[in-house]
């Protein structure tokens, strides 16, 4: 309910827009069976979604509980910066992975499938969870609580739908040197030869830094 009353003050907001700018469409415009296929898209990755992750959680908790050769208390910080900076490094191999790989980006490539950037694109995702799943599994062996893991995952996968808008430009220096923002995230989707395969980060946008994938949105 929270994503889709974002998406109707985004789609009232580029109509007002497109109104006072003309003919020229308005940043963020919608088209009607784009965004209807991107939200279809959603509907369905929620079931396909569900049946992987469930057996993940099957999986993961098996290695919590014969394999891990430590448990992190749940109820420290620690482990719980663990588990949600864990989650987005992996999230950061899976992406980048994904637009790399030809049969990981088969999965992957229909996020990037519309000509439209706005918030039903971010609904727009892939049935196929396979990669995340596996690579995901490496937390649970390292001794984080299953649930934590998923919890985790949550948490990145919401942050990751504001940051799919034109609306928004450019935040404060620091918020954009660190964090994934819709400037980066626009230069993620881009089609110009200087933003392909870059800034693949979920949450944090550090990793793209560090690893040389970073480019700023110009």
């Amino acid at each position: 309910p929270f994503f889709l009353l974002l998406l109707v003050i985004e789609w009232g907001a580029a109509r007002k827009l497109a109104q006072i700018e003309g003919e020229r469409p308005a940043a963020g415009s919608y088209d009607a069976r784009d965004a209807r296929a991107s939200i279809s898209m959603g509907l369905v990755s929620i079931a396909t979604s569900g049946v992987l992750n469930f057996a993940a959680l099957l999986g993961y908790a098996a290695l919590y509980a014969y394999v891990a050769p430590w448990h992190l208390p749940a109820d420290k910080w620690y482990t719980w910066v663990i588990a949600i900076v864990g989650v987005d490094f992996l999230y950061y191999v899976y992406h980048r992975m994904a637009h790399r790989v030809r049969l990981v980006w088969a999965t992957h490539q229909a996020h990037h499938s519309s000509r439209y950037y706005n918030f039903a694109t971010a609904l727009r995702q892939k049935w196929n969870i396979s990669g995340d799943v596996i690579l995901r599994a490496l937390l649970p062996l390292l001794g984080v609580p299953p649930w934590l893991v998923f919890a985790s995952f949550s948490i990145n996968l919401i942050y990751q739908f504001w940051i799919h808008t034109e609306r928004i430009g450019k935040l404060w220096r620091p918020i954009e040197f660190v964090f994934n923002t819709p400037s980066h995230h626009r230069v993620h989707h881009g089609m110009d030869a200087q933003y392909l395969d870059k800034n693949y980060g979920g949450i944090l946008i550090v990793f793209d830094r560090l690893l040389g994938t970073f480019e700023p949105e110009t």
